[in-house]
């Protein structure tokens, strides 16, 4: 005589479990992934562009307009009297698996002592070829 149990039987209780403290953890890792996300970059859509950017002790705000690389390299920043500054990549957002960030960045030493911010404006790969400008919010 075959003596049939339901599946919830042969699944010793240790292993149920585990398993339910590994899903709880998973959830709970992902609803504080979205909180970081969400007091990091203004918004829970990661999967869009950021409502704000934080870069160099400053937050930075969309532009609706999307730019080339060649552009933004046309447009690098200087201050009176200096060659323009290069074109960097200063970030990743999100950090380590985001999208490069791109800024034309005033160097340590003509900043020192004074109020100048890193970059004006920080430009976020949105496409190939393709840049969404984030400018200053505030003043320098």
């Amino acid at each position: 005589m075959v003596h049939e149990t339901d599946g919830a039987e042969r699944v010793p209780a240790s292993l149920r479990r585990t398993a339910a403290v590994v899903v709880a953890v998973l959830v709970l890792a992902g609803l504080t992934g979205e909180l970081v996300y969400r007091g990091a970059y203004g918004t829970f859509a990661w999967w869009s562009d950021p409502a704000r950017i934080s870069y160099c002790g400053r937050d930075y705000l969309p532009s609706a307009m999307t730019v080339t690389h060649a552009r933004i390299e046309h447009e690098r920043a200087a201050l009176l009297k200096d060659p323009p500054y290069p074109v960097v990549t200063v970030a990743k957002v999100p950090p380590v698996i985001g999208r490069p960030l791109l800024a034309s960045v005033t160097p340590e030493v003509r900043r020192a002592g004074s109020q100048l911010p890193c970059a004006m404006v920080v430009y976020l790969e949105t496409g190939p070829d393709a840049y969404r400008p984030y400018v200053i919010s505030g003043g320098p």
